[in-house]
């Protein structure tokens, strides 16, 4: 996995990513390295763009690699900027964002934001859950789902808990917090999830 620096706030994030094109790029990089391979022909390639598709194509035999393909974004026709700027407002809130906040602020259907933010938070499960992290470790937890009227506080509104564990400019692994009275969640960390060794970072939470 290629290492980026995570932009802190919006004007890094447009900053950084500011068209489709180079968040395609970002995607490509990500997933593919600097030097990729060719599928087809098993050569190290340069991928050049194909400007009308999510594609790029092979230098040497035309084989056509698109990046999106098993990604969140894979039969989706909105813009990848919107994609991208969704990801970074889950990635700046402990308590999730809800279909309703990404329609305000992407100015999408409600259906598409619904979508988008069921896609990412698939995601973000599915790609949580792989190797050792280590080195700086931030942890946090991220509450998700709407609240049931008539409750108050985090453990009363049933939300499903996610806690997450960031390696800086790195990987990332997200667990379900399964009982909302767990006490501590130095087990989540202590498991088959960081390395002795590391160094980790959190609030002043006292579980």
């Amino acid at each position: 996995m290629i290492k980026h620096q995570k932009p802190q706030t919006i004007q890094q994030f447009f900053k950084q990513f500011p068209n489709d094109a180079v968040c395609l790029e970002h995607i490509t990089l990500v997933r593919y390295g600097d030097e990729p391979g060719c599928p087809k022909c098993k050569r190290q390639t340069k991928l050049h763009r194909v400007s009308s598709q999510r594609a790029y194509v092979c230098q040497w035999c035309g084989h056509h690699t698109y990046p999106c393909v098993g990604t969140p974004f894979e039969s989706s026709r909105t813009h990848l900027t919107l994609w991208f700027y969704a990801i970074y407002l889950f990635t700046q809130t402990r308590r999730g964002v809800s279909a309703k906040e990404l329609q305000r602020q992407l100015g999408v259907t409600y259906k598409c934001a619904w979508r988008m933010g069921h896609e990412i938070r698939k995601h973000m499960v599915s790609i949580g859950n792989k190797g050792w992290l280590s080195g700086d470790i931030e942890i946090d937890e991220t509450y998700i789902g709407s609240k049931k009227e008539g409750k108050r506080g985090c453990e009363a509104d049933g939300k499903t808990i996610v806690f997450e564990m960031l390696e800086r400019a790195g990987s990332v692994k997200t667990e379900i917090v399964p009982n909302v009275a767990t006490k501590t969640l130095q087990p989540l960390i202590a498991g088959n999830n960081i390395a002795q060794g590391s160094t980790i970072h959190t609030d002043e939470y006292r579980s």
